[in-house]
Protein backbone atom coordinates (compact mmCIF):
# COMPACT_ATOMS: atom_id res chain seq x y z
CA UNK A 1 0.00 0.00 0.00
CA UNK A 2 1.23 3.51 -0.78
CA UNK A 3 0.23 6.90 0.58
CA UNK A 4 -1.67 9.14 -1.81
CA UNK A 5 0.49 12.19 -1.31
CA UNK A 6 -1.86 14.42 -3.21
CA UNK A 7 -4.39 14.38 -0.40
CA UNK A 8 -4.66 14.20 3.35
CA UNK A 9 -7.07 11.29 2.95
CA UNK A 10 -5.41 7.95 2.47
CA UNK A 11 -7.52 5.51 0.54
CA UNK A 12 -6.59 1.87 0.86
CA UNK A 13 -8.42 -0.44 -1.49
CA UNK A 14 -7.62 -4.11 -1.76
CA UNK A 15 -9.35 -5.98 -4.54
CA UNK A 16 -8.73 -9.65 -4.65
CA UNK A 17 -10.59 -12.05 -6.88
CA UNK A 18 -10.17 -15.72 -6.10
CA UNK A 19 -11.59 -18.37 -8.35
CA UNK A 20 -11.95 -21.61 -6.52
CA UNK A 21 -13.13 -24.77 -8.23
CA UNK A 22 -14.95 -27.07 -5.86
CA UNK A 23 -15.69 -30.65 -6.98
CA UNK A 24 -18.29 -32.61 -5.03
CA UNK A 25 -17.87 -36.36 -5.28
CA UNK A 26 -17.38 -37.42 -8.85
CA UNK A 27 -19.92 -35.01 -10.30
CA UNK A 28 -18.76 -32.11 -12.43
CA UNK A 29 -20.07 -29.36 -10.20
CA UNK A 30 -18.15 -26.15 -9.59
CA UNK A 31 -18.67 -23.00 -7.59
CA UNK A 32 -16.95 -19.64 -8.08
CA UNK A 33 -16.18 -17.62 -4.93
CA UNK A 34 -15.47 -13.88 -5.37
CA UNK A 35 -13.71 -12.14 -2.51
CA UNK A 36 -13.66 -8.33 -2.70
CA UNK A 37 -12.51 -6.75 0.54
CA UNK A 38 -12.08 -2.97 0.79
CA UNK A 39 -11.30 -0.42 3.48
CA UNK A 40 -10.72 3.30 3.82
CA UNK A 41 -8.55 5.14 6.31
CA UNK A 42 -9.12 8.78 7.30
CA UNK A 43 -6.20 10.14 9.33
CA UNK A 44 -7.21 12.04 12.45
CA UNK A 45 -5.86 15.49 13.18
CA UNK A 46 -3.63 17.60 10.96
CA UNK A 47 -1.09 15.18 9.52
CA UNK A 48 0.53 17.72 7.16
CA UNK A 49 2.27 20.24 9.35
CA UNK A 50 5.09 22.65 8.47
CA UNK A 51 5.87 25.25 11.15
CA UNK A 52 8.18 28.20 11.71
CA UNK A 53 10.77 28.00 14.48
CA UNK A 54 13.46 30.12 16.08
CA UNK A 55 15.57 26.98 16.63
CA UNK A 56 17.09 24.41 14.30
CA UNK A 57 16.68 21.57 16.82
CA UNK A 58 12.96 21.81 17.65
CA UNK A 59 9.92 23.97 17.05
CA UNK A 60 10.32 26.97 19.34
CA UNK A 61 8.55 30.32 19.13
CA UNK A 62 10.90 32.63 20.98
CA UNK A 63 11.54 36.02 19.31
CA UNK A 64 13.99 36.10 16.40
CA UNK A 65 16.59 38.87 16.78
CA UNK A 66 18.12 40.12 13.52
CA UNK A 67 21.74 40.72 12.64
CA UNK A 68 22.07 44.48 12.10
CA UNK A 69 24.44 46.35 9.84
CA UNK A 70 25.55 48.59 11.48
CA UNK A 71 24.97 47.13 14.92
CA UNK A 72 23.57 50.47 16.15
CA UNK A 73 20.64 50.21 13.73
CA UNK A 74 17.15 50.17 15.25
CA UNK A 75 15.30 46.96 14.30
CA UNK A 76 12.50 44.85 15.75
CA UNK A 77 12.50 41.23 16.85
CA UNK A 78 10.33 38.92 14.74
CA UNK A 79 7.44 37.05 16.36
CA UNK A 80 6.39 33.50 15.41
CA UNK A 81 2.76 32.39 15.50
CA UNK A 82 2.11 28.78 14.46
CA UNK A 83 -1.54 28.75 15.54
CA UNK A 84 -4.06 27.95 12.83
CA UNK A 85 -3.47 26.45 9.41
CA UNK A 86 -1.15 29.20 8.14
CA UNK A 87 1.84 29.91 10.43
CA UNK A 88 3.12 33.49 10.46
CA UNK A 89 6.27 35.35 11.37
CA UNK A 90 5.84 39.09 11.80
CA UNK A 91 7.53 42.15 13.25
CA UNK A 92 10.42 42.27 10.77
CA UNK A 93 11.21 46.01 10.87
CA UNK A 94 14.15 48.36 10.48
CA UNK A 95 14.78 52.09 10.71
CA UNK A 96 17.41 53.03 8.13
CA UNK A 97 19.30 56.32 8.23
CA UNK A 98 21.36 56.01 5.03
CA UNK A 99 22.12 53.65 2.12
CA UNK A 100 24.26 50.58 2.77
CA UNK A 101 22.35 49.45 5.86
CA UNK A 102 20.54 46.14 6.36
CA UNK A 103 18.91 43.74 8.81
CA UNK A 104 18.97 39.97 8.38
CA UNK A 105 16.56 37.55 10.08
CA UNK A 106 17.38 33.83 10.24
CA UNK A 107 14.75 31.34 11.30
CA UNK A 108 13.71 27.79 10.42
CA UNK A 109 10.94 25.74 8.88
CA UNK A 110 10.29 22.32 10.45
CA UNK A 111 8.32 19.47 8.89
CA UNK A 112 6.61 17.91 11.91
CA UNK A 113 3.85 16.20 9.94
CA UNK A 114 3.50 12.72 8.46
CA UNK A 115 4.24 13.59 4.82
CA UNK A 116 7.27 14.85 2.98
CA UNK A 117 6.76 18.54 2.19
CA UNK A 118 7.61 20.27 -1.09
CA UNK A 119 8.15 24.00 -1.50
CA UNK A 120 5.97 24.99 -4.47
CA UNK A 121 6.23 28.78 -4.61
CA UNK A 122 7.40 31.98 -2.94
CA UNK A 123 4.88 34.78 -3.44
CA UNK A 124 5.47 38.49 -2.83
CA UNK A 125 1.98 39.87 -2.20
CA UNK A 126 1.01 43.52 -2.61
CA UNK A 127 1.14 45.88 0.35
CA UNK A 128 -2.21 46.22 2.10
CA UNK A 129 -2.70 49.82 0.94
CA UNK A 130 -1.00 49.61 -2.45
CA UNK A 131 -0.90 47.81 -5.79
CA UNK A 132 2.74 46.73 -5.48
CA UNK A 133 4.76 44.75 -2.95
CA UNK A 134 6.56 47.87 -1.71
CA UNK A 135 4.87 51.21 -1.04
CA UNK A 136 6.80 54.29 0.11
CA UNK A 137 5.08 57.32 1.64
CA UNK A 138 6.77 60.68 2.15
CA UNK A 139 6.67 62.25 5.59
CA UNK A 140 5.82 65.88 6.24
CA UNK A 141 8.10 68.21 4.29
CA UNK A 142 9.72 65.39 2.31
CA UNK A 143 9.76 65.52 -1.49
CA UNK A 144 7.73 62.63 -2.88
CA UNK A 145 9.71 62.27 -6.11
CA UNK A 146 12.91 61.82 -4.13
CA UNK A 147 11.17 59.28 -1.91
CA UNK A 148 10.07 57.21 -4.90
CA UNK A 149 13.62 57.20 -6.26
CA UNK A 150 14.96 56.01 -2.91
CA UNK A 151 12.11 53.51 -2.60
CA UNK A 152 13.49 51.46 -5.49
CA UNK A 153 16.70 50.90 -3.51
CA UNK A 154 14.99 49.33 -0.50
CA UNK A 155 14.63 45.60 -1.05
CA UNK A 156 13.55 42.41 0.69
CA UNK A 157 15.14 39.08 -0.24
CA UNK A 158 14.24 35.56 0.86
CA UNK A 159 16.47 32.49 0.81
CA UNK A 160 15.00 29.07 1.63
CA UNK A 161 17.37 26.20 2.30
CA UNK A 162 20.14 25.92 -0.29
CA UNK A 163 18.14 27.65 -3.04
CA UNK A 164 19.25 31.01 -4.40
CA UNK A 165 17.73 34.09 -2.77
CA UNK A 166 14.75 35.69 -4.49
CA UNK A 167 13.45 39.26 -4.47
CA UNK A 168 10.26 38.73 -6.46
CA UNK A 169 7.59 36.06 -6.75
CA UNK A 170 8.96 32.65 -7.75
CA UNK A 171 6.19 30.27 -8.90
CA UNK A 172 6.30 26.63 -9.97
CA UNK A 173 9.21 25.52 -7.81
CA UNK A 174 10.09 21.84 -8.28
CA UNK A 175 12.56 19.49 -6.68
CA UNK A 176 12.65 21.30 -3.34
CA UNK A 177 11.73 18.74 -0.69
CA UNK A 178 11.65 18.80 3.10
CA UNK A 179 11.58 15.32 4.61
CA UNK A 180 9.54 14.28 7.63
CA UNK A 181 11.23 15.41 10.88
CA UNK A 182 13.67 17.56 8.92
CA UNK A 183 14.14 21.35 8.88
CA UNK A 184 15.58 24.05 6.64
CA UNK A 185 16.83 27.59 7.11
CA UNK A 186 14.93 30.67 5.96
CA UNK A 187 16.85 33.95 5.69
CA UNK A 188 15.03 37.25 5.16
CA UNK A 189 17.08 40.36 4.49
CA UNK A 190 15.78 43.94 4.38
CA UNK A 191 18.32 46.35 2.95
CA UNK A 192 18.81 49.90 1.77
CA UNK A 193 21.20 49.28 -1.11
CA UNK A 194 24.67 50.81 -0.95
CA UNK A 195 24.88 53.79 -3.27
CA UNK A 196 21.10 54.10 -3.30
CA UNK A 197 19.22 57.34 -3.81
CA UNK A 198 18.48 59.53 -0.81
CA UNK A 199 15.35 61.46 0.10
CA UNK A 200 15.37 64.92 1.70
CA UNK A 201 13.47 63.81 4.77
CA UNK A 202 11.68 60.95 6.52
CA UNK A 203 9.54 58.41 4.73
CA UNK A 204 7.92 55.07 5.53
CA UNK A 205 8.03 51.81 3.59
CA UNK A 206 5.17 49.31 3.68
CA UNK A 207 5.72 45.76 2.40
CA UNK A 208 3.23 43.08 1.52
CA UNK A 209 3.30 39.57 2.97
CA UNK A 210 5.67 36.97 1.57
CA UNK A 211 4.08 33.50 1.38
CA UNK A 212 5.94 30.19 1.27
CA UNK A 213 3.66 27.45 -0.08
CA UNK A 214 4.44 23.87 0.93
CA UNK A 215 2.52 20.90 -0.45
CA UNK A 216 2.43 17.13 -0.14
CA UNK A 217 3.19 16.76 -3.86
CA UNK A 218 6.09 18.05 -5.93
Amino acid sequence: MEKDRGSKVIAVVALCVAVVGVTLGFAAFSNTLNIKPSASVSPTGDTFNVDFSSSDSAVETSPVTPVKNPSSLVAGDATINNAGSNPEISGLTATFTEPGQSVTYTFYVHNIGEYDAFLKSITYNNAASGSTFRKCTAGGGTTDSLVQDACDDIKVSVKVGSDAEVTTTKPNITGHSLAIDDHETVVVKIEYAAGGDRADGDFTVEFGDIALLYSTVD
